[in-house]
């Protein structure tokens, strides 16, 4: 079942600049009251983050180290707003956490696929971009089929793809999650050899 809704970008369909459906798939939300969790705030953190009239809060880089993965530059406000117009985030736990570095409990991450199924069917991504080994390591096992590493630099790169229900897949693949330890440089690069 889908509790937070995912943000869908204007361009999201035609795939916008990337030419290609592409899905950000974050872990979860932090909610210090449950008051916090209404099923738009996945779509009103992206939109307050994209707010040139925001302050800037320490969470966002998060966000702007993805999106600068994405396009191998230090973005503007907005080339920020372009691209994440060009794209689906979606968290993949649909229960709140109570902060960073908290981790969802066996169950959740078992009844979150429902959901996670429930998204790709409808809204059918060409690339799915899973943020961090944590989230990597629990993703469902059904409609998956592995594909053999994508080794850039040294490092070898988990991948493969989820089937929809109409057939089509997602090459899907994870990558260091944007909050912590994450070189947008060289991430483009290993991302770009990934997608092909």
């Amino acid at each position: 079942m889908i509790h937070f809704l995912p943000y869908v970008g204007a361009n999201y369909e035609s795939g916008g600049i990337f030419s290609k459906r592409i899905m950000a798939l974050g872990d979860s939300h932090y909610c210090e009251k449950a008051s916090d969790a209404v099923p738009s705030l996945t779509r009103d953190v992206i939109e307050y983050y994209l707010d040139p009239a925001s302050e800037n809060e320490g969470w966002m880089q998060t966000y702007r180290k993805f999106e600068r993965s994405l396009v191998n530059k230090a973005t503007t406000y907005s080339e920020s707003r372009e691209i994440w117009n060009s794209l689906l985030f979606y968290n993949f736990l649909q229960v709140p956490l109570s902060g960073p570095r908290v981790a969802g409990t066996a169950e959740e991450y078992r009844e979150a696929a429902e959901g996670f199924f429930e998204v790709i069917d409808q809204y059918k991504p060409q690339v799915i971009i899973v943020w961090g080994k944590r989230l990597w390591d629990k993703m469902p096992t059904e409609r998956w089929t592995s594909s053999a590493d994508v080794v850039y630099d040294g490092y070898a790169i988990e991948n493969g793809y989820y089937s929809m229900s109409d057939g089509s897949k997602a090459r899907t693949f994870f990558v260091y999650h944007p909050s912590a330890g994450y070189s947008w440089d060289w991430w483009y690069k290993a991302i770009m050899k990934v997608m092909g």
